[in-house]
């Protein structure tokens, strides 16, 4: 089973800002047809329309196992839950962002499902090294002993 974490959101709260656990890059708006800055999302879908907002190749090939076309009320949301409870990867991670309804109270609430890809060990390579260069170029490092 995959890592997540439910995040319910206050009714009246302006929308949330997003950033990804592994890097703390902004997620973007899923609207936003470039889709998100971060390299570790992998799909951000909604619950309300049960489509993918954005989706890598990757993932899109990974979910074909858990597609069922065969079935007509099986949709995208459905892959996705039944690839959340089958999966066992230790780098992947899930965000559920419930969000009121903005309609009526009696409605349902909207989730926002982000799908992370957290690659550790790269991504501390990238960060260290980031580090690295601004502590040169702040001088804060004595390479004198090297």
């Amino acid at each position: 089973m995959i890592e997540t974490i439910n995040i319910n959101w206050p009714s009246g709260a302006i929308d949330p800002v997003i950033h990804c656990p592994a890097c703390g890059s902004l997620v973007l708006s899923p609207l936003e047809e470039e889709g998100p800055g971060c390299h570790h999302i992998q799909f951000i879908i909604d619950s309300e329309s049960g489509e993918f907002n954005y989706i890598t190749e990757a993932f899109d090939e990974i979910l074909k196992e858990f597609r069922k076309p065969d079935v007509e009320e099986f949709d995208e949301w459905d892959a996705t839950e039944v690839f959340l409870e089958e999966s066992e990867s230790n780098t992947f991670y899930v965000m559920n962002l419930i969000l009121p309804s903005n309609v009526s109270i009696e409605d349902d609430p909207v989730c926002l499902r982000i799908g992370f890809e957290l690659f550790f060990s790269e991504d501390q390579e990238e960060l260290y090294e980031e580090l690295e260069r601004r502590h040169d170029e702040e001088g804060l490092h004595d390479h004198s002993q090297n």
